[in-house]
């Protein structure tokens, strides 16, 4: 699995019964690759040849990441699930991730299911999120709130056998893409740069105001949304960059925090966990609730995507369905993917 922030690509074994996970490996991508897939994924032009040797580029790095797993453990690796990167996502229009699944396949000597978005999509979802039915899963019965701080914040509420799921914007995109045009790092550790400015209330309002924020769901949405272009056309002709940041972090932690009814316990995961400044506003933000993270629920914060996908293999080849529809607003359930034999 690799999400929105690029950073690249984590992976997991996971046993047989989708609980535990055996295994796990990051393999973060080359710096030439990553400015490409930034490129691609903020500009949204490209040649078809570039994007083939993306295509592959990637496939061959997801590769690169099964065949560790596979070569330093002593289990059967059944089959691989990879959601591939996504570099272009519109709900409900087209969903597209690149690292095909065939060369995958080729690379591990394993079966690949990929491609798992395009069929919920066909069927009028959103193709996002599809976390829901493994947050649900590792839930067990239990009520909850599961909040995905990945480059986009989706949040999963669990209420006996009421799922309820959807993007509600930016977590981590906007904050990492502004660190990168200003401090020329790729994230805000631990949060300290934003911790050191001030809330713009007239900017905070002004993102807020978006229609996104006001949308109904089922909704999701990307970095092809929320970007630099977007903050761009509400900022101010003078600012302190410190403050548009601790802007950016109040931006994530409200339009989280809207959606999460009071007391109910709330488990982070997704690499906003590790800007302990983002996690802190969050829990402040929710004095009610009881806030964990997915550990407790015995998958590691930073390995829960892989996880699902992986998952979401297992229940393709039993022929299950993985979507929602009550979240994506799918027509039915749908059986996602495409399998690639070996």
């Amino acid at each position: 699995m690799s999400g929105t922030s690029l950073d690249g690509v984590d992976a997991v074994l996971l046993s047989e019964d989708c609980q535990q996970v055996l295994a796990d490996y990051y393999l973060p991508y080359a710096p030439a690759l990553k400015a490409a897939l930034l490129t691609l994924t903020q500009g949204g032009q490209t040649s078809l040849a570039n994007l083939a040797a993306l295509d592959r580029q990637v496939a061959e790095h997801f590769a690169q990441a099964a065949r560790y797993l596979i070569d330093n453990t002593e289990h059967d690796v059944q089959a691989i699930g990879s959601h591939g990167q996504t570099i272009y996502h519109q709900g409900a229009v087209y969903s597209q991730q690149i690292g095909h699944g065939a060369l995958i396949a080729e690379l591990t000597g394993v079966d690949v299911v990929s491609d798992f978005r395009m069929a919920d999509v066909a069927a009028l979802g959103q193709g996002a999120p599809l976390t829901p039915l493994y947050h649900q899963y590792l839930l067990d019965g239990a009520s909850g709130v599961v909040v995905n701080l990945g480059g986009i914040a989706n949040l999963t509420l669990v209420e006996g056998e009421q799922v309820t799921g959807f993007d509600s914007g930016p977590a981590n995109t906007l904050m990492d893409n502004w660190i990168r045009t200003h401090k020329g790092v790729d994230f805000d550790r631990d949060g300290i740069w934003a911790r050191s400015g001030f809330v713009m209330p007239e900017l905070l309002e002004a993102l807020l105001a978006d229609a996104y924020f006001q949308a109904p769901y089922p909704k999701s949405t990307g970095p092809e949304y929320f970007n630099l272009d977007w903050l761009a056309k509400h900022l101010p002709d003078e600012y302190q960059a410190a403050d548009v940041a601790r802007t950016l972090i109040e931006l994530s932690v409200l339009s989280i925090s809207a959606h999460i009814p009071e007391g109910m316990p709330i488990y982070l995961c997704g690499g906003g966990v590790h800007n302990l400044f983002l996690a802190e506003r969050l829990a402040y933000e929710n004095p009610q609730s009881e806030v964990g993270t997915t550990a407790d629920l015995g998958v590691h914060v930073d390995f829960v995507e892989a996880a699902a996908f992986a998952f979401f293999a297992k229940q393709t080849l039993n022929k299950q369905p993985s979507n929602l529809p009550s979240v994506t607003g799918a027509n039915k359930p749908k059986i996602l993917g495409a399998i690639h034999a070996a």
